[in-house]
């Protein structure tokens, strides 16, 4: 699997607004399809912790090293992981909420970094869909946010579009023009479910059992408050 840590512009989401407080369920919190998360090799240490204005001794809940990120252009003072699933309306909002902010605010895009953490639900049409986006991010991390304003706009379009695996095949062949047979390959091969699973894992560890779970400094965070959780950080006088 290719590594992450090229730079991005994350495109905008032109979408309807839904409730902040609300989120999507795992239907079956057991597993019972579960791929073998050993095969991939995670063993590599992110150094960059949870951000700089967190409090001393923040535990730093997950590993980014593998995310894919926008934000955090000049430094990364605050790390934002978002728990997100392919199929939730609420992870498009929490995806537009998140895209405007940094695009009306300046400082937040220089200053602060969200990753994105893949939370496929229990079923192996979904592990697809993400396993499709994880191949087209390893032609680049600008495809594979491509892929996820794709998936999300036609969610939160008008009537709403839930597209497949299949289709982001299509959209990657017709409109970002991958290498197709390589994007297929990755898509299903052992290395990127075992990702896929080891990621949702990390999520599992911190009693993630719905989407989008956003957590900032150690802290699990209500996904519609994110720019006032953000400023209380960067502005703690005001």
């Amino acid at each position: 699997m290719m590594i992450f840590r090229t730079r991005t512009t994350f495109l905008i989401i032109a979408a309807i607004a839904i409730g902040a407080a609300a989120g999507c369920r795992d239907f079956e919190l057991s597993d019972s399809w579960t791929p073998d998360a050993s095969t991939f090799d995670a063993n590599v240490e992110d150094d960059s912790g949870p951000g700089a204005l967190c409090p001393p001794g923040t535990p730093d809940l997950f590993n980014n090293y593998y995310s894919p990120y926008f934000g955090g252009d000049v430094s990364v003072d605050l790390e934002v992981s978002n728990c997100s699933y392919f199929r939730c309306p609420h992870c498009a909002s929490f995806s537009r909420l998140s895209a405007e902010l940094l695009q009306e605010r300046k400082d937040i895009r220089d200053r602060v970094r969200i990753y994105y953490h893949h939370y496929p639900f229990n079923y192996e049409s979904a592990w697809a869909l993400h396993g499709a986006a994880v191949a087209a991010g390893n032609q680049g991390m600008e495809n594979f946010w491509a892929v996820h304003d794709y998936i999300y706009a036609g969610m939160l379009s008008d009537p709403p579009e839930y597209y497949s695996a299949e289709d982001v095949i299509e959209f990657a062949d017709d409109v970002l023009y991958l290498d197709i047979d390589l994007l297929i390959e990755d898509m299903n091969s052992d290395v990127t479910y075992a990702f896929l699973q080891w990621d949702k894992n990390q999520a599992l560890a911190q009693e993630v059992y719905g989407t989008p779970s956003v957590f900032i400094c150690g802290e699990k965070i209500s996904w519609g408050s994110l720019e006032d959780k953000i400023d209380s950080y960067l502005y703690p006088d005001e």
